[in-house]
């Protein structure tokens, strides 16, 4: 087929009429004033946001309970005193006696410094080589006590005129010099330190650690190491078993005394901080006080062991912040979180949906609160009640709780993204609730992302897709991460604890997901949703309201089936939703149920109704349906875009038929004919989906008056509706491309072919009656639907 094109186009649109004020209307009244502020200020977003912050920080912020009475030792107790509240008691005394223990282990850290012996040979090879250059020049007396002093200053050692007089004589020979340096290497490779009496920290029992490289220690027993006094006395054994004069032996004694220095040091700040890392590594030792607990019973002595417990308690509960402070942190802090929230979903979305959005996530929010409340509640009685392993552990219960229902709800109603939103605040509020809790936020977070995806994969066509995602995605998720969780803290603890908590994780999928169920209808009728499953439930040609309409205007029910085909097809090809735009087409004539006689499709052996009328009030009463169908759909409580579209469905076009008619009635001197009075009141289509239900319509309504259908002449039929209402500014609000229409015309045309299409002519019948003789027809009204 070949594509349509549209010519002729005008690019100003013309000034839309304005209805015209009364004259003598009076000022609004101060009631409606009033009624009129109050309205606004219920849908303020900046006082929904404070009514919802306020709710939340009071169910969050924590009320510490009140001290306990503080008795005198020795006395008669007058009341019992109960512990308030499951406390846990740091155990001070038994920590620290632990993390004393830890830092006592720790053995004494010893440096082994190889610079000593890098700067000692340094020294030696300096030492010789300035040797060698003195003796260039000759050796005299004041030359040699030069030398002697220059020495002593330089090296801090003296050495004596003897072996200054041998150094002389072998002319600070190189063998000496290698010698020196290779037994001093030897002996410092041991470690030497300068005296083992220095050894005071329990090295003599246990060892110590010898840090011999950057990533090298080892532990040392004190026999291990020499001092500097054993090391000399091991250079003297090693040099006399050298094959020297005894006079050179001397000298190297002599010299390796003097420049023998000590390798080994105590390192002070890396003991220091090695034993306050093990006392850190030691976790505070607590002991729990569970609520209701006595403390002291009634007519007991108050003991000091009593005393010191209700000192511990009431020091616990004074540490905790007032309720006042809590209360303004978390007031602070989702007020930010919701001033955020609402700026993005004005953002991304018109005020009304974005304020719609904004309240049903600050209700289902305070909501989940609640519920985590009451589950808190609950888990701390069962808990406490029963001797099933299973239902034993409170903290377990936490896995079991309603963490997804919400994000379930968004993902069925709001879609992916708003319901990534909640998922994220749910678990900032889960990870606030349950007192910083880390693990238990990641778990809402990924059971919530998986919940998400679980509505994406069962889709929303049936309500059922929620229960389904909470059983057979969030579930199993859930026993995932439970055992992630427990791998990450590397305690997976008793047996009887990890079962019970993969069963609440278990509990905790199936009940978020039957809560959801449960919910979703409520939440579409009260916030408005159209959803799938109510568009699909909405089309069932088996209701009342049609099967009224194929009863008493069969016309028109068929009329719609045709335009919801056409207009479908259309949807899918640009994109739109094909079953909200199914749906309304359905429904965009109801209207005419009313009076059902006075429209043409529904005209059989009937006169016309319009006959006897006067085309102003023809126009009044083919007008009204529009309006009697807003009414009627409101009545059948049809969600607001479908009644929006049903009220849009005409724009404000022009019933051409009855004007025509019109001013062929009057004579224009006599009469002014406006076409105000016989245009439809409007408004114009607002959205896309409104424009195509308006071009369906009158397409499918212009191609039944065409009397033998063919497709040159369906194709300049659909040209010429869209040309009209592109050139009287029907579609100026819609914001339709020009590539959207071409695609919506070409599959309109395809769509109204495959109905019209040509068939075989069957030998023998006589179908069309081209035999008989076409009588003399007066002119009737009967095109004036087509041309509306």
């Amino acid at each position: 087929m070949n594509p349509i094109s549209f010519k002729n186009l005008k690019f100003f649109k013309k000034s839309e009429p304005q209805t015209p004020k009364q004259k003598n209307s009076s000022s609004p009244s101060t009631t409606d004033i009033k009624l009129s502020f109050w309205k606004k200020l219920a849908q303020s977003p900046i006082v929904i946001l404070f009514i919802f912050v306020v709710i939340l920080a009071v169910f969050i912020s924590y009320v510490p309970s009140r001290s306990l009475p503080l008795p005198i030792e020795g006395e008669i107790a007058r009341s019992d005193i109960i512990a308030p509240a499951n406390l846990n008691i740091e155990d001070k005394e038994t920590t620290e006696k632990r993390r004393k223990e830890a830092a006592d282990a720790i053995l004494p850290v010893y440096l082994l410094n190889a610079n000593v012996f890098s700067d000692t040979e340094e020294n030696i090879r300096e030492f010789f080589n300035y040797g060698r250059e003195w003796l260039k020049e000759p050796v005299t007396v004041e030359r040699r006590d030069d030398f002697q002093k220059n020495i002593q200053k330089k090296y801090d050692f003296e050495i004596s005129s003897k072996n200054l007089r041998l150094l002389i004589k072998t002319k600070f020979a190189a063998v000496t010099e290698e010698s020196l340096i290779s037994l001093l290497g030897k002996i410092s490779a041991r470690g030497i330190i300068l005296s083992k009496n220095l050894f005071i920290h329990g090295e003599q029992k246990r060892g110590f650690n010898l840090l011999m490289g950057p990533d090298t220690e080892r532990v040392f027993r004190v026999e291990e190491i020499i001092d500097t006094k054993e090391a000399k006395e091991i250079l003297a054994e090693e040099i006399d078993q050298l094959d020297l004069h005894r006079n050179e032996k001397a000298l190297l004694k002599d010299l390796a005394n003097f420049v023998l220095l000590a390798n080994i040091n105590y390192n002070k700040t890396e003991t220091e901080a090695r034993k306050e890392q093990a006392r850190r590594s030691v976790r505070a030792i607590f002991y729990t006080i569970k609520k209701g607990k006595v403390i002291i019973r009634k007519g007991d002595e108050v003991d000091r062991e009593a005393l010191e417990q209700i000192n511990m308690i009431n020091q616990n509960l004074q540490a905790k912040p007032g309720w006042l402070s809590n209360f303004s942190g978390t007031f602070l802090l989702y007020t930010l979180l919701f001033l955020a929230l609402w700026y993005y979903l004005n953002s991304i979305t018109k005020f009304r949906r974005a304020l719609k959005i904004f309240i049903m996530m600050g209700a289902t929010l305070i909501i989940s609160v609640l519920l985590y409340k009451l589950s808190i509640f609950l888990a701390n009685i069962f808990s406490a009640s029963t001797n099933i392993f299973l239902f034993r552990h409170t903290q377990s219960y936490w896995y079991a709780f309603l963490f997804q229902f919400g994000v379930l709800l968004f993902a069925f109603l709001a879609g992916n993204q708003l319901a990534m939103i909640y998922t994220i605040l749910n678990s900032l509020l889960v990870g606030y609730l349950f007192k910083e809790n880390f693990y238990l936020m990641i778990f809402s977070l990924i059971g919530g992302l998986v919940a998400i995806y679980g509505i994406k994969y069962f889709g929303r066509q049936k309500r059922t897709s929620a229960f389904r995602a909470g059983i057979f995605l969030v579930a199993p998720t859930n026993i995932i991460v439970i055992l992630i969780i427990h791998l990450i803290r590397e305690i997976m603890g008793p047996v009887d604890v990890l079962v019970s908590e993969l069963f609440m994780g278990i509990l905790g999928g199936i009940l978020s997901g039957s809560l959801a169920f449960l919910l979703l209808q409520v939440f579409e009728n009260v916030f408005d949703f159209l959803t799938q499953t109510k568009l699909l439930e909405l089309m069932n040609t088996d209701l009342p309201i049609f099967r009224q309409m194929a009863t008493e205007a069969p016309g028109t029910y068929q009329h719609s089936l045709t335009v919801a085909s056409l207009a479908e097809r259309a949807a899918e090809e640009i994109k739109l939703d094909p079953m909200l735009v199914k749906a309304s087409a359905l429904y965009h004539d109801i209207g005419k149920i009313r009076r059902p006689e006075y429209f043409i499709e529904n005209r059989i052996a009937n006169p016309d109704m319009h006959r006897d009328l006067k085309p102003s009030m023809s126009t009044l009463v083919i007008i009204n349906h529009v309006k009697e169908g807003v009414e009627l759909a409101k009545k059948l409580k049809l969600p607001e875009k479908i009644i929006e579209i049903i009220a849009q469905h005409h724009g404000r076009s022009l019933m051409r038929f009855f004007f025509q008619k019109a001013k062929e009635k009057y004579d224009p001197e006599m009469h002014k004919i406006g076409e105000e009075s016989y245009r439809y009141a409007g408004p114009i289509p607002k959205s896309k989906e409104a424009a195509l239900i308006m071009l369906s319509d009158s397409v499918e309504a212009a191609a039944r008056s065409l009397k033998t259908p063919s497709l040159p002449s369906l194709r300049k039929v659909i040209t010429d509706i869209f040309n009209n209402y592109i050139q009287d500014g029907q579609l100026d609000d819609c914001y339709f491309s020009f590539k959207e229409l071409q695609t919506v015309a070409s599959t309109f045309l395809s769509t109204l072919y495959s109905i019209y299409h040509p068939r075989v002519e069957y030998p023998g019948f006589d179908f069309e009656m081209k035999k008989k003789t076409e009588k003399n027809k007066k002119p009737d009204d009967r095109n004036y639907k087509s041309t509306a």
